[in-house]
């Protein structure tokens, strides 16, 4: 055989740079806030100790001020502080403070057991737009246990911070794609507008939605007596599927659609036409219910869809295989799988701009994401049979939790502070303390459950249901016993699940 040396290194340069070209579609450079010289000589006049980190944010005697960004920053030979403002009367310093350039600072503060900012009541009026009309800085290191009250909603921008919102969203989040939202507090339906009352707040007769891709059906069962409902067949080939607003969107992978259930009326009502051989894997929803996002396999683009017109608003590109997602609870941020590069993509919901990508291990297979928005954890089911526990703010592993063999389906408790991991060669739910990253214990699944994929936990958080890749039953744990009280025979496979109320 005769090798063309100059042919084969223009090959080689060619595919290095589509390489090259591929990585920095979906790779995002670090940022690095750095202020003004100007600036800081102006902040010095107020704090003479003070010292700029660097992701911008101020620090002086042991307080810190975290940076506002203005949508456009001014160049200023000289800055000069334009207003200042102090909500504790007793603080020896200024909690806000706006510089001619545009750029604010913050103070954190303490609030209940958590941190904060001051409330902007009875700040001047000028001094309100100019702060709501910036945005922290995109790498911001958040301190630990910060959120904000809903009014500092605007400069949230593309950072991962907590809100804390007076309202509830009809939109489940729980096992893998989805959940639940429970409580007795009362809010706003941000869909509607509408009131919620702790009536409405609390959950349902409901039933337990399952999958089947060998079958192309999604069967239906009553959570109560745990004897199947319906079917739907769906003549393609179901996998993800979230539940928002009374309707349930599916992903339809062999059939690139989206299917439209009313778990209710108990019948699809439409579906949503993606591009030929997009191949969606899994669907999930902002928290108002107004747009979905949905992985696409097959063009390895996260598509985003509104809700109202069913319209594909926009694609953005991610690495290879977008699988499985999930969205923190401020609906800020999306974590999406790329189990072919074993990366997670990490997408602005403000923007649709990808953030940046971290490296978790062979095969990630599922994600959720913990309650305060801090923290994600993804299976891994390569060798490394791991889980890693992802700092979302800084995007970065945190720490692997050593699991069994084939780890799948993740469900974390309401709290956060237990993780379920269904490990699918070793038939087991392995069960993991958050706090200390520590085993607690390994459920061994009936005989009649086998290669479970896909677990989920029902809104009261008592059982968590689990998929059987191989038979025809799936199981039911008791959560407070660790023990299967059920396995309920659907004649069907199992893979993805989730609930949704049925009246």
């Amino acid at each position: 055989m005769i090798i063309n040396t100059n042919n084969s290194i223009t090959i080689c340069a060619s595919l290095a740079g589509l390489m090259a070209l591929n990585i920095a579609c979906y790779c995002l450079p670090a940022y690095a806030t750095r202020q003004a010289a100007e600036l800081a000589s102006a902040v010095k006049t107020i704090f003479p100790d003070m010292r700029f980190r660097l992701d911008g944010a101020l620090e002086s005697g042991g307080e810190l001020y975290l940076p506002i960004l203005p949508p456009s920053q001014t160049k200023k030979a000289k800055v000069i502080l334009l207003e200042s403002f102090t909500a504790q009367k007793k603080s020896p310093k200024p909690e806000i403070l706006l510089f001619d350039n545009g750029v604010a600072f913050v103070k954190v503060v303490t609030a209940g057991k958590g941190k904060s900012f001051p409330a902007l009541s009875g700040c001047s009026e000028k001094l309100r737009k100019a702060i709501l009309a910036g945005h922290l800085a995109e790498d911001l290191i958040v301190p630990e246990n910060f959120s904000l009250a809903a009014a500092w909603k605007p400069v949230v921008g593309q950072t991962a911070v907590h809100l804390e919102s007076s309202h509830t969203a009809s939109g489940t989040h729980s096992g893998s794609e989805t959940g639940s939202n429970t409580g007795s507090h009362t809010g706003t339906n941000p869909a509607s507008g509408h009131e919620i009352t702790a009536a409405a707040l609390t959950p349902k007769h409901g039933g337990i939605f399952l999958t089947s891709r060998n079958s192309g059906i999604i069967t239906v069962v009553d959570d109560k007596t745990w004897k199947k409902i319906c079917e739907f067949p769906t003549e393609g080939t179901p996998a993800g599927m979230v539940y928002v607003n009374g309707r349930i969107y599916i992903a339809d992978q062999s059939r690139s659609r989206i299917l439209i259930l009313d778990p209710v009326g108990k019948r699809f009502v439409g579906q949503i036409d993606l591009l030929p051989k997009s191949a969606p894997k899994a669907v999930l929803a902002l928290p108002n219910g107004k747009m979905l996002y949905v992985s696409e396999s097959g063009s390895a683009d996260v598509a985003i869809i509104e809700v109202d017109t069913a319209r594909v608003l926009l694609r953005t590109k991610v690495g290879p295989g977008p699988a499985h997602m999930a969205i923190t609870p401020n609906g800020n941020t999306i974590l999406v799988l790329n189990s072919a590069t074993g990366q997670v993509t990490f997408i602005s919901t403000l923007n649709q701009r990808v953030l940046g990508v971290v490296t978790v291990g062979a095969n990630p297979s599922s994600v959720v994401i913990s309650p305060d928005g801090k923290t994600g954890y993804v299976s891994c089911r390569g060798t490394a049979n791991r889980i890693a526990v992802i700092d979302i703010p800084r995007r970065g592993v945190l720490a692997n939790l050593k699991t069994g063999n084939g780890p799948t389906g993740l469900a974390l408790s309401a709290d956060g502070a237990t993780l379920y991991n269904a490990v699918a060669k070793d038939n087991i739910i392995a069960v993991f303390d958050t706090a200390s990253r520590s085993s607690v214990k390994q459920i061994k699944l009936p005989l009649d459950i086998d290669f479970p994929g896909n677990i989920t936990l029902t809104p009261d958080g008592k059982k968590l249901i689990v998929s059987s890749a191989t038979t025809n039953a799936f199981g039911v744990l008791d959560t407070a016993s660790g023990e299967f009280e059920l396995q309920p025979v659907i004649d069907q496979t199992s893979d993805e699940i989730i609930w949704a109320p049925i009246e």
